[in-house]
């Protein structure tokens, strides 16, 4: 007989390189993905060009996060993932 684990995720962690370039940029990521379904924690870095997310994986996901993003007129591709908790 097979046994079938589930694991439940509770957090993860996704790490966007992006175009934004300045704090007014950095701003607008964090005053709209910030209010997005399942993000739970955000980090903008304007030097490093990233941005940081912390979401429920079962409220949304990376794509719906960078489609997000590129909504606001920014490109976003994934440099980190993790699943945090």
């Amino acid at each position: 007989m097979k046994h079938l684990f589930i694991v439940l995720v509770s957090l993860v962690q996704v790490v966007f390189a992006s175009t934004i370039h300045c704090d007014k940029c950095g701003l607008k990521v964090q005053e709209n993905i910030g209010f997005e379904k399942g993000v739970k924690d955000l980090k903008v870095d304007v030097p490093g060009k990233t941005i940081t997310v912390v979401f429920n994986p079962s409220k949304t996901d990376t794509l719906k996060l960078k489609k997000a993003i590129n909504k606001l007129g920014y490109e976003a591709e994934v440099i980190d993932y993790k699943v945090v908790k």
